[in-house]
């Protein structure tokens, strides 16, 4: 892995097409990533771009699930502001 490197676990929360024909993917990350997201930060900061190669985990390890299964209860979560 290269000495640049950003690693982390990660849900694809959403998929989303923009009017301009670009993508846009919002990953939901667990909480255990805050060295990840304040890397990323600062790539967004200093208008950096990213090469991304990504590996799917099916099925998960027996010591991931836990963890992985808190990033999913947490999608579920609604704004406040969000009206009934």
């Amino acid at each position: 892995m290269a000495d640049n490197a950003i690693e982390f676990d990660a849900i694809v929360y959403k998929v989303q097409t923009l009017s301009d024909f670009g993508l846009r993917i919002t990953l939901d990350l667990p909480e255990t990533a805050i060295i990840a997201a304040a890397q990323m930060m600062t790539i967004k900061r200093e208008k950096g771009i990213l090469h991304i190669l990504a590996t799917a985990d099916i099925q998960p390890r027996s010591e991931e699930k836990l963890e992985r299964a808190t990033i999913q209860a947490r999608t579920e979560r609604k704004s406040s502001r969000a009206t009934a």
